[in-house]
């Protein structure tokens, strides 16, 4: 057997071992039931080639030769449209293009057979027709991809089409090439080699859904290689030498099997590791540092520490030119920038901005790569929009990509914790279009996944260390009740009794100072209960325009004369789960922080209710309903602020530093959060932010409320929000 049947008949195996592997997935795509036609035919192609240099090399002559000759020549004229159909398909797979495939695979089918079956098989036009319908097909194939590397927008897709267009072209040179020897010029028979590299480049092209670095491609080929000649050696050395004794032949080959079988898995990951250390250092590196680095975050329970050695690995690999990690802000919808390595992305990234990456991640896709993004725009944009749903895709798809361009990045990975989304980590190497291999991807993943639990580890931290906070203080304040607050009483009484007539001079001073701190240490003491006791709460539904129309009633007259109190209620605001004397409390304490930054200076405070319009893009977890307690003060210092909630933190001369702290804990036992947005010179904005269910049935939609349509100093009207819910009723009543 000469080395042309030989190659003919591997090319075939493997094809038809390619063609196979497509049609055993349990899910296909068109593409890949077209890529299986391909490899089947041209396996059906190499067989009949390798049965023909068969029959011919034993001497065979007659109808052996003919049949094998006609099927040959049937399978040449069928190869080249399997071929134009899958690359239609690859690259558009429009209802024009399928229809056009489908014509010249049945005047293939036709031609070939015209040929095989006639005399013509024999004769050298009607072979050259075949071949020549068969080339001219071919070079259809390779000039649809070079017009689509034309008009490409992405450099990804143009560098993906360029190397298939480029093995097309080898493969089908090399095939041309292969008829030389018939004409008398001594050529090495490459062409089924070539082809059937190909047809394993595109089968990896497919599967991955991303063309593979030629590196990695090489690196496969040369792992594989190598495992195939050790697994070989092995087979020959259990039973060349048995050859002669067929029983034992037959045992040693069972054996064989069985010790390919225990040595494959662990021999192919010591291959393809010392294969890629050898050739391909940087990659090799990365990989190392990787592996390093999942075991470095097993002892790290805090999320800025842990992206700062994450940052740091990738950075040190000098694989990465734009690295960051973003998580989940407390304070608004949207993700904070945690840390990040090279040009700088933004600070933050809203919801809105993030729903395409966050959509991808509720799908389950655990990467979100900027390449097949572009792949996906350019298939989408190249198609006729095939109504609604295909113009909401496109637009999804432009979103995630904008998402990711924000990021500068373009390999996301969302950090999931429990069933929410609690950061991402991004990656870009600005160098390369394709950075990553498949193999680093997923180590990159399985670092994310480490991220994600350190993130909702530190959150159950968290809690975990307000509880033992708490029950500390509950003990505390058990003890501060008996030892403080007698004592206290019994100074105040004391004092009083020494007062039964007005004093002059430092007497009376004295007597109205220890008075005056009596009861503010009375009421640090109880500051410091109601924090430290366990929350008494009774939920229900809350109307929150009713809770801030009552809190503002209830304060009014509390307001200095030269601050104006101005409210803004939202219009059809959502019913909220809660307890209305705990919010009452929270609006309370807001309201009376906003009254002390001013201080003796003219000002605003604006109290605002907003529904979930504001929201919309998170409608998908739940509609929140947002108050909002802003004044012109001089604001609070950025140091300060990440503090403020921080039990015992004031900055005032007379404070407890326990205010805002008791407002966070009731917001946060309603589900909600309380955040600070300030700058120096500018005001501060405290907002609440609490749930609603999303089949809450709506309240009465007040207006904006101003006595007269102006802040008034020192005092608050609702006239107008009764007038013109008198007014609806009214309007109700007649129209029923």
């Amino acid at each position: 057997m000469d080395i042309r049947t030989q190659t003919a008949l591997l090319a075939c195996i493997v094809a038809t071992a390619l063609g196979l592997s497509m049609v055993l997935r349990t899910t296909r795509s068109r593409v890949l039931t077209a890529y299986s036609v391909f490899a089947f035919t041209a396996g059906a192609f190499y067989l009949a080639d390798f049965l023909r240099s068969v029959i011919v090399t034993g001497g065979l002559t007659g109808w052996p030769v003919r049949i094998a000759l006609g099927l040959r020549l049937l399978a040449g004229a069928v190869v080249p449209s399997a071929a134009l159909a899958f690359f239609l398909e690859f690259l558009g797979g429009q209802s024009q293009a399928r229809r056009t495939s489908r014509r010249v695979a049945i005047f293939s089918l036709f031609l070939g057979l015209a040929v095989a079956m006639t005399p013509a098989a024999t004769s050298v036009w009607g072979r050259s027709v075949v071949a020549a319908w068969a080339f001219g097909t071919m070079l259809l194939s390779v000039s649809l991809l070079v017009r689509r590397v034309r008009r490409s927008d992405s450099k990804t897709e143009r560098a993906r089409l360029t190397y298939l267009a480029i093995g097309a072209a080898a493969s089908l040179l090399f095939t041309a090439l292969d008829g030389l020897p018939a004409i008398g010029v001594p050529f090495p028979t490459l062409g089924p080699v070539v082809t059937t590299l190909y047809l394993f480049f595109l089968a990896q092209t497919l599967l991955r859904l991303r063309l593979m670095d030629l590196h990695e491609l090489l690196g496969k080929v040369a792992s594989q290689t190598v495992l195939a000649v050790m697994l070989a050696l092995v087979f020959l050395v259990l039973t060349a030498w048995v050859k002669a004794n067929t029983s034992l032949y037959l045992f040693n080959t069972v054996l064989a099997a069985f010790v390919i079988g225990i040595l494959l898995e662990p021999l192919r990951a010591k291959v393809e590791a010392q294969v890629v250390h050898i050739f391909f250092r940087e990659r090799s590196e990365l990989l190392k540092s990787l592996g390093a680095l999942r075991t470095r975050l097993a002892n790290v329970i805090d999320p800025g520490e842990a992206s700062e050695v994450i940052l740091d690995a990738l950075e040190e690999t000098r694989r990465v030119t734009h690295a960051s990690v973003y998580l989940l802000a407390e304070d608004r919808p949207g993700f904070r920038r945690a840390n990040f390595r090279g040009p700088e992305p933004v600070p933050f990234l809203d919801a809105a901005a993030a729903r395409g990456l966050l959509s991808a991640a509720a799908s389950g896709q655990k990467a979100v790569l900027q390449e097949n993004l572009e792949r996906r725009i350019l298939e989408m944009r190249t198609r006729t929009p095939e109504g609604r749903r295909s113009r909401e895709e496109l637009k999804r798809t432009l979103d995630t990509r904008n998402a990711l361009l924000a990021l500068k990045s373009a390999f996301s990975v969302p950090l999931v914790g429990g069933d929410r989304v609690v950061g991402f980590l991004n990656l870009w190497d600005e160098r390369v279009p394709e950075a990553f291999a498949s193999d680093e991807i997923a180590m990159v993943l399985e670092v994310a996944e480490r991220l994600a639990t350190i993130v909702e580890n530190s959150k159950l931290y968290e809690r975990m260390r307000e509880r033992d906070r708490l029950a500390a203080l509950g003990e505390m304040a058990a003890g501060l009740a008996h030892e403080i607050r007698n004592p206290l009483g019994a100074i105040k009484g004391a004092a009083q009794c020494l007062e039964p007539a007005p004093r002059d001079g430092e007497e009376g001073e004295f007597l109205d100072v220890i008075v005056e701190e009596v009861n503010r240490l009375n009421g640090v003491v109880t500051q410091f209960l109601d924090y430290a006791r366990p929350l008494k709460q009774s939920f229900g539904t809350v109307d929150i325009n009713e809770v801030v129309a009552r809190t503002i009633r209830l304060i009014q007259n509390e307001v200095p004369g030269r601050i104006a109190l101005a409210v803004e209620l939202g219009e059809s605001l959502p019913s909220v789960e809660g307890d209305p004397e705990q919010l009452k409390q929270v609006l309370i304490n807001l309201v009376q922080n906003a009254i002390q930054a001013l201080g003796t200076a003219p000002g605003t405070i604006r109290v605002r209710t907003r529904g979930p319009d504001r929201f919309a893009d998170l409608r998908a977890s739940g509609e929140f309903v947002e108050i909002d307690v802003a004044d012109d003060g001089p604001g609070i210092p950025p140091e300060q602020q990440p503090n403020i909630f921080v039990p015992f933190f004031t900055t005032k001369q007379k404070g407890t530093g326990l205010g805002l702290a008791i407002c966070q804990r009731i917001v946060k036992s309603h589900g909600g959060s309380i955040s600070v947005q300030s700058k120096a010179g500018e005001g501060s904005t405290f907002v609440v932010r609490l749930p609603a269910p999303v089949a809450a049935g709506t309240v009465r939609p007040p207006e904006q409320v101003l006595a007269g349509g102006t802040p008034t100093p020192g005092e608050i009207s609702l006239r107008d929000v009764r007038r013109e819910r008198r007014e609806r009723a009214r309007r109700r009543r007649s129209r029923g």
